[in-house]
């Protein structure tokens, strides 16, 4: 880019300025400072020009700075955002993944479903089993006065037990 040369008048001071920019951009610059001078000594009648053109320098310099930290972090959010938003897209993905993986095993658990559903219609029926009447005639034990039996079974669960175990020890204690 070629460079510009602008001629600006600040508050009575003439200065040329050679940028790349383009001149209406110079010459606003030169506008904002002069503006910026003249509300500097138009509050105070005895600062000079170049006590109100430091002054002004120095606040457009904060501004800069103050502006750069605030660029500064907002990259850094940025940053973080997008660091967010990978993390999310790969837990995303990921979640696709196991959708997937599931509905497969889904389909593979609803065959073997309809398989073994198929067996089971093909077998013939079993027989239910009915119990004998006892024969007439036949010995029955009968229990003790005062004693319990217990019915014959593979092995009690934990809360059978606790419950035969409760009235055991009631009689136990009679």
């Amino acid at each position: 880019m070629s460079k510009n040369r602008v001629r600006l008048n600040i508050c009575g001071c003439e200065c040329v300025i050679g940028s790349e920019d383009s001149e209406s951009y110079v010459r606003s610059l030169g506008e904002q400072v002069e503006k910026a001078i003249e509300d500097i000594t138009g509050k105070n009648e005895r600062v000079s020009i170049t006590m109100a053109a430091i002054i002004t320098a120095l606040r457009f310099c904060d501004e800069a700075q103050k502006a750069a930290g605030g660029a500064d972090n907002l990259r850094s959010q940025i940053k973080d955002y997008l660091e967010d938003a990978s993390h999310a897209r790969m837990e995303a993905e990921e979640a696709k993944r196991e959708v997937e993986r599931l509905k497969q095993e889904i389909q593979t658990l609803r065959g073997r479903l309809a398989e073994n559903e198929g067996r089971e219609k093909d077998k013939p029926l079993e027989e239910p089993r009915v119990q004998k009447p006892i024969a007439a005639g036949s010995p029955v034990q009968r229990p003790q006065a005062g004693s319990y039996s217990r019915v014959a079974q593979d092995a009690p669960t934990a809360e059978q037990e606790d419950f035969i175990n409760f009235f055991e020890k009631k009689n136990d204690e009679l």
